[in-house]
């Protein structure tokens, strides 16, 4: 008899309160998960050395320990988050940032005014096809997040952090500082 009320409460609560399972699913997925490897992917540079033309990152930098900031379009929110990356590849020379902007050639003229009147030095780049472009899907990047930002060591992602703004920057630094240090 004590069985199905002891059934009862618990179907009753998780219908009231939801199951318990659920709260870790909340939360916003985007980009290639920790150990994967890094594939090719082409880009169209807008400042820095290969400005023009079509280059792969993950190539050139081969080995590196390189920062993929994958930034769902040009503003504000991004100028911030590219200038504290840009003092980070100042700091850590031996880091290699690229950020890209998923929006497409539209955002050429944006990059190139804001990289000049801040002093900008990490490479900025455009997919070429914007949303469309293959490195989207092979990237697995969420194109709802404002940001996916991936560290590579190797060709394997070490981490992945998803809308990263000044106000909660620390958590790439600090999350960057252990890689380092493990390396």
């Amino acid at each position: 008899m004590r069985r199905p009320l002891v059934l009862l409460i618990v179907v009753l609560s998780l219908m009231t309160f939801g199951s318990p399972c659920l709260a870790g699913q909340s939360k916003t997925v985007s980009g290639l998960p920790v150990g994967e490897m890094t594939p090719s992917f082409l880009v169209l540079p807008v400042t820095g050395p290969h400005k023009g033309k079509e280059v792969c990152y993950v190539c050139e930098f081969i080995g590196a320990p390189t920062i993929f900031a994958f930034f769902r379009q040009t503003g504000d929110e991004m100028a911030s988050a590219v200038k504290k990356l840009n003092d980070l590849a100042r700091q850590n020379q031996d880091i290699k940032v690229v950020a890209v902007v998923i929006e497409g050639q539209d955002s050429q003229p944006w990059l190139e005014k804001f990289a000049q009147e801040n002093g900008i030095t990490i490479s900025l780049a455009i997919l070429r096809n914007g949303k469309d472009d293959v490195a989207v899907k092979v990237y697995k990047l969420n194109a709802s997040v404002s940001n996916t930002i991936l560290m590579s060591v190797n060709r394997k992602v070490a981490a992945n952090l998803v809308n990263v703004n000044a106000e909660n920057f620390k958590m790439l630094t600090n999350t960057i500082s252990k890689i380092l240090h493990q390396s």
